[in-house]
C-alpha cells in the first residue's frame, strides 16, 4: 500500500472530513435509537455523494 504525497494532511481534506460525518452519524444512530426517524436513510446517500464530489474538487487549503 503506498499513501498519498499529502497524507499528513487528510483531517484537512474535504472528503475525508465528510466520510467521518458519515461514520458518526451511523454510530450514533446505533447508540441512541431515536435519532432514526431524524436522520432518514437518504441523508447517508447525500453525504456520500458529498464525498465523492469532496474527493475531486480543488481545495486550495491543501496546496503547497
Amino acid at each position: 500500500m503506498q499513501l498519498i504525497d499529502n497524507w499528513k494532511q487528510a483531517l484537512s481534506m474535504t472528503s475525508v472530513q465528510a466520510g467521518g460525518a458519515i461514520a458518526v452519524l451511523g454510530i450514533a444512530e446505533q447508540l441512541m435509537p431515536q435519532l432514526q426517524p431524524v436522520l432518514p436513510p437518504v441523508a447517508y446517500g447525500v453525504l456520500g455523494f458529498l464525498v465523492m464530489v469532496a474527493r475531486v474538487i480543488l481545495q486550495p487549503k491543501l496546496a503547497k
